[in-house]
């Protein structure tokens, strides 16, 4: 553990700036792009977003929960989609894990590549990042299983694992990000298929 790591935040007490904990956010993604996990310093981050150290420790403990929170927010937020299609479920499902730039991309593929050899950081992005949107697709694919959409014989864990396979695998290897057309392929000609449900509007 980092000195930068092992630092206890300043008590709290004032109120939050939105904008100020975006601007962290950004920075951090910036430098982690740039320099890799081990070489980001919390001080070029401060610096980049315009503030202190003081004001990165008040909302994050550690080097660690602030690089989980901005690969966190490269990503749309978890939701358990019910449109009332199978299809349209899938993809919003899908949707969370669309990486909006290159530089996203780069971020996230160093947070991974960094979590392969720290406990902690793959600990905490598997916590923030890897098992939400993992559980929202398990508890869509177990809505229509109840609706008789899909067979219950499933193998649920294995489709769910597939989306992220996927996603992180572009990102670790190729440095891209999941795409829209990428992602609906991935629905109309992986898991539809597996599901043995057209890609027309389903039920």
């Amino acid at each position: 553990m980092t000195t930068e790591d092992s630092e206890t935040p300043p008590p709290t007490g004032r109120p939050r700036d939105p904008v100020l904990e975006q601007a962290i956010l950004n920075a951090t993604v910036e430098v982690v792009a740039r320099s890799g996990f081990a070489a980001a310093k919390l001080e070029d981050i401060a610096k980049r977003a315009g503030t202190g150290k003081a004001a990165i420790y008040r909302r994050w403990p550690s080097k660690t929960a602030l690089v989980v929170a901005a690969a966190e927010n490269l990503q749309s937020p978890v939701a358990i989609p019910d449109t009332g299609s199978l299809r349209e479920d899938l993809l919003g499902c899908v949707r969370h894990y669309i990486t909006p730039s290159a530089r996203a991309a780069l971020a996230l593929a160093t947070v991974l590549a960094e979590a392969s050899r720290n406990t902690e950081l793959r600990d905490a992005a598997q916590a923030a990042i890897g098992q939400p949107p993992v559980e929202a697709l398990r508890a869509v694919l177990a809505r229509w299983i109840a609706r008789g959409a899909v067979d219950p014989a499933t193998p649920v864990d294995l489709i769910a694992g597939l989306v992220p396979a996927v996603a992180f695998h572009r990102v670790a290897l190729l440095h891209q990000g999941l795409d829209e057309a990428t992602a609906v392929a991935l629905v109309d000609d992986v898991l539809l298929p597996a599901l043995h449900a057209p890609a027309g509007d389903t039920p």
